[in-house]
C-alpha cells in the first residue's frame, strides 16, 4: 500500500471534524473516493455540476454536499452539508490518509555541515545534503537526496521531497516542494553585443512567504539585484519556470507550464492557468485570471480576465475567434 490510512470513523464524529452537519449517526465511514460507483462505507464530494448525473446515479456511501443541493441525493446515499464542500472533502481525505508522520531521525548518512542549524524534531533521510550556515525549522522532513544551500532558510513543518535543490533562499513556515524542484538557481541574465554574451551575475536572493506549494521540476530563479519574492498561500504547479526578480502576492495560482519572464509582478490572487507564457516588466493587477496557452505581454488591471496571443479581454477575444470561424466557413 502506498499510503496508510486511519480506521474508520462514525458518520457524526466525521461531520464535527469537517465542519459538516449530518442527521444520521453511527454509520461507520471507512473511506473516501470518488461519486461513481461510490462503495458503501465511502465518503465523496459533489462540488460541480458535470458530475450531476454521477451523484443521482449513487446508490450507497455517503456524499458532501451544500444545502441547496439536498433535493439531488438520492435514496441510500446520506447527506453530509458544507458551505464549501470540496474544502470539507479535503478534511475528511485528510482524517483517513494524514501528513507523513515525523521519525525525528536524522541519517548518519546525510551530510549536514557543523555550522548549520538543524531545529527540534527534524526528519533528514539518506544522502540528504545541509550545507554551511543553513537554517532549517523544527518538524521539517527533508528526503534523500535534497541539496539545501549555504545561508538558505526553511521555516518550520516543511517537506522537501525527494531530489529538490533549494539555494539562495529565505523560506516561510509549512513550505512543501515537490520531488526534483529547483528553487535559487542564478537567473537567465546576460549583455548581447558583437564581443559575445556577458554573464551578470545574479547576486539576489529567493523569498518565498508562509503556506507555499511549489511542484514537481518547477524552477524558480533567484534575483539578480532585486530578489524573486513567492508570497504567502501561493500554489506554483509541475513545470513551472519562475525567472529572476518576479513578484507573487499572495495566494496565486500558477498552473503547469507557465513561464514567467524577468521582473514581472502578479498582484494578489492571479491565476496562471496552464501553458501560459507571460513576459518580462510587466504589472498584472489583483485578482487577474489569465485562460490557458495565453501570451500575455502587456500590464493588466485588477479583476480583468483575458485570454489569447497576443492576450486580450476574454470577451473580445471570444467574438474574435467566434468571427473567425465565421470566416473560414464562406
Amino acid at each position: 500500500m502506498f499510503f496508510k490510512k486511519s480506521p474508520a470513523i462514525n458518520v457524526d464524529e466525521l461531520a464535527k471534524l469537517i465542519g459538516a452537519s449530518c442527521s444520521v449517526s453511527d454509520i461507520l465511514v471507512d473511506d473516501v473516493g470518488p461519486l461513481d460507483n461510490l462503495p458503501k462505507h465511502s465518503i465523496a464530494c459533489y462540488h460541480n455540476p458535470k458530475y450531476k448525473g454521477s451523484l443521482t446515479s449513487a446508490k450507497q456511501g455517503f456524499c458532501i454536499l451544500k444545502e441547496e443541493d439536498r433535493k439531488l441525493l438520492p435514496e441510500g446515499v446520506v447527506g453530509l452539508f458544507s458551505s464549501t464542500p470540496y474544502r470539507a472533502f479535503g478534511q475528511a481525505a485528510l482524517y483517513f490518509y494524514p501528513l507523513p508522520k515525523l521519525t525525528g531521525e536524522i541519517s548518519n548518512l546525510a551530510s549536514i555541515h557543523p555550522t548549520a542549524i538543524i531545529g527540534k524534531n527534524c526528519q533528514i533521510e539518506p544522502f540528504a545534503v545541509i550545507a554551511a550556515h543553513a537554517k532549517i525549522g523544527e518538524n521539517t522532513i527533508i528526503r534523500s537526496h535534497c541539496t539545501v544551500g549555504e545561508y538558505t532558510e526553511i521555516g518550520k513543518n516543511s517537506l522537501l521531497e525527494y531530489g529538490v535543490t533549494i539555494t539562495n533562499c529565505i523560506a516561510g513556515d509549512r513550505l512543501y516542494v515537490k520531488p526534483g524542484a529547483r528553487i535559487g538557481q542564478p537567473g537567465f541574465g546576460f549583455h548581447m553585443d558583437e564581443r559575445g554574451h556577458f554573464d551578470i551575475p545574479q547576486i539576489g536572493c529567493v523569498r518565498i512567504g508562509h503556506d507555499v506549494q511549489i511542484g514537481a521540476n518547477a524552477t524558480i530563479d533567484r534575483g539578480s539585484q532585486h530578489d524573486t519574492i513567492i508570497g504567502n498561500f501561493c500554489r506554483v504547479d509541475n513545470l513551472v519556470q519562475i525567472a529572476h526578480n518576479v513578484e507573487l502576492g499572495d495566494g496565486c495560482v500558477i498552473v503547469a507550464q507557465v513561464g514567467i519572464a524577468g521582473s514581472t509582478k502578479l498582484g494578489k490572487f492571479v491565476i496562471a492557468a496552464g501553458q501560459v507564457g507571460i513576459a518580462g516588466h510587466l504589472n498584472i493587477g489583483d485578482g487577474v485570471k489569465i485562460a490557458a496557452q495565453s501570451g500575455l505581454m502587456r500590464d493588466v488591471s485588477a479583476g480583468e480576465t483575458i485570454a489569447g496571443s497576443p492576450a486580450i479581454p476574454v470577451r473580445e477575444w471570444h467574438r474574435q475567434t467566434i468571427a473567425i470561424g465565421k470566416l473560414t466557413k464562406k
